[in-house]
């Protein structure tokens, strides 16, 4: 896709929390573009204002007036930038036009609902480009580029683990997993990378990043930056492996600094065409059945056999460790947020917008899943419905 000229095109952001918002409006304005930016309350840096040409707040959820706000710009052309964070799908606010667009997801997750998003702004008139529209300078080829040169061993780890986080990645479960060897130690699933590192377990570890295969780059593109980075060095990982070309790497030269600062190795890599594929279940509207169809596929891959599910999203998945690090990680997840849908459900009764109650989560295995009395115990605690 042709980037939009600043003689005639406006650039419209849609801003979530991070630095990337800031990197793209710096790019757009480099060449010379307006940048009108409509930032998620709560979530963007309101220092945006002093960078754009104009800016505004909107909750999470709102979808008319952001619209109207870049129409009313002259907005021509939209990138959606920076992280929302997961328990928006179920604590958000949804205004009435958000409602309808949501009311026709079978599913709902980060690619159904901003792939909602971007059809709707195409239906306004305005075009939704790439996020890494302006950034392609921070899109690194393949190649090493920090810390000691990989082993051929770590070669090997890193391109079975990218083999396995590919296809983690077309399930929809997560975009990382943690490898120590050849066994996974870690999947990420509903909380991100940061916590999926924290819960890898003794190092040395390697960290796998990649998109999902045919994955839309106009929204949920990876990013590595310091924090990542920061977190990595605190548990012991060793290497950290991403994907070439589809992978943003913010503030490069000090990401680079901090992995030689821990002797953490890092590299760009092309995705192995090879490997262990599975099969892709679809759409399954009951989360049992859902859990099931990932807790297999899991198995399949030598993962795990379990998997936590809540309404159509993947919060946790077992490993090698067992169904109780997938319980505790799932519990963690929810325990915020359990309060929040709750009070979020009375308030709509309040109003006459009452749905449906908040679903429970749902965990479920293979058979080679055993549902042991300390099982059942933590899956209690945790707020998580055995099936």
């Amino acid at each position: 896709m042709e980037r939009p000229n600043p003689a005639i095109h406006v650039l419209g952001v849609l801003a979530g929390a991070g630095e990337y918002p800031r990197l793209m409006v710096e790019g757009a304005k480099r060449a010379g573009m307006r940048v009108v930016v409509a930032g998620f309350r709560g979530a963007v840096d309101k220092k945006l204002a002093e960078i754009s040409d104009a800016f505004a707040l909107f909750r999470v959820g709102a979808l008319d007036a952001p619209r109207k706000f870049f129409q009313q710009h002259g907005v021509t052309h939209v990138v959606m930038t920076g992280q929302i964070k997961p328990a928006c799908i179920y604590t958000m606010w949804p205004d009435a036009t958000a409602r309808r667009e949501l009311a026709q997801l079978d599913r709902r997750n980060a690619h159904t609902i901003f792939t909602a998003v971007c059809n709707y702004v195409a239906r306004h008139g305005m075009t939704m480009l790439p996020s890494t529209t302006f950034m392609e300078e921070v899109l690194p080829p393949p190649g090493h580029l920090a810390g000691p040169a990989p082993t051929p061993e770590q070669l090997e780890e890193a391109r079975h683990g990218m083999q396995l986080a590919r296809e983690i990645a077309r399930l929809d479960i997560g975009q990382s997993l943690m490898m120590r060897g050849h066994e996974v130690a870690c999947v990420e699933a509903y909380k991100g990378t940061n916590e999926c590192i924290r819960n890898a377990g003794a190092p040395p570890v390697t960290l796998c990043k990649v998109t999902k295969p045919g994955h839309d780059m106009r929204f949920d593109v990876p990013c590595i930056g310091l924090r990542t980075v920061q977190h990595c060095a605190n548990v012991g990982v060793n290497h950290i492996v991403f994907e070439a070309h589809r992978t943003i790497l913010f503030q490069k030269q000090a990401v680079i600094d901090l992995c030689n600062k821990h002797n953490i190795t890092l590299h760009a890599m092309d995705m192995p065409t090879d490997g262990i594929s599975v099969p892709d279940p679809g759409h399954i509207p009951d989360d049992g059945e859902h859990a099931l169809a990932m807790a297999t596929a899991l198995e399949q891959l030598g993962i795990g056999n379990s998997a936590v599910v809540c309404e159509g999203v993947v919060i946790a998945v077992s490993d090698p460790a067992g169904p109780l690090k997938c319980i505790r990680r799932a519990g963690a997840y929810m325990k915020r947020i359990r309060f929040v849908r709750l009070v979020n459900w009375l308030c709509r009764v309040l109003l006459g917008r009452p749905g449906t109650p908040p679903a429970p989560m749902v965990m479920r295995g293979t058979p080679n899943f055993t549902i042991t009395p300390e099982v059942k115990k933590a899956a209690k605690k945790a707020g998580i419905e055995l099936r």
